[in-house]
């Protein structure tokens, strides 16, 4: 199960934050974190996936951005292949995705997101299923 979901930039600022599980405020920050510290130091050498207390990391470097899985007992590779239909969806909507698209569209990205991901469960993997919703929302606007 999905427990965590987080997309960072390199300074290690949180752009996108989903959690699939209640979890305490201070305890949260205190997680993601050491999690984004982790991820961002890693070499290119180091395998994308890693055990955290209970957790098992998994994330995906895209140019300027990181984003960072937490799951239990899931296949590590189905959620790296997870990660990139995700940025596929970001990248066909916006046309190259950038942290300023994220910044400044948070809503469409958590829809994009939710489109994919329920309940800490994978929903679907189809690019063109995921970007339905805001299909019909730009055309409604």
């Amino acid at each position: 199960m999905i427990q965590f979901i987080l997309i960072v930039n390199k300074q290690g600022r949180v752009r996108i934050r989903r959690n699939y599980h209640h979890v305490e405020k201070n305890e949260q920050e205190q997680r993601d974190s050491a999690v984004i510290n982790k991820c961002l130091t890693r070499t290119n050498k180091q395998c994308n996936y890693f055990s955290h207390e209970a957790v098992t990391i998994v994330y995906k470097r895209f140019t300027n951005l990181c984003l960072i899985c937490g799951v239990t007992n899931e296949n590590e590779l189905a959620i790296q292949e997870l990660l990139n239909v995700f940025m596929d969806c970001l990248g066909s909507y916006f046309q190259n995705v950038s942290e300023l698209d994220i910044v400044y569209n948070m809503e469409r990205v958590y829809m994009i997101l939710d489109e994919i991901i329920v309940n800490g469960s994978i929903a679907f993997t189809s690019k063109e299923r995921a970007l339905i919703p805001l299909q019909l929302l730009d055309a409604g606007s």
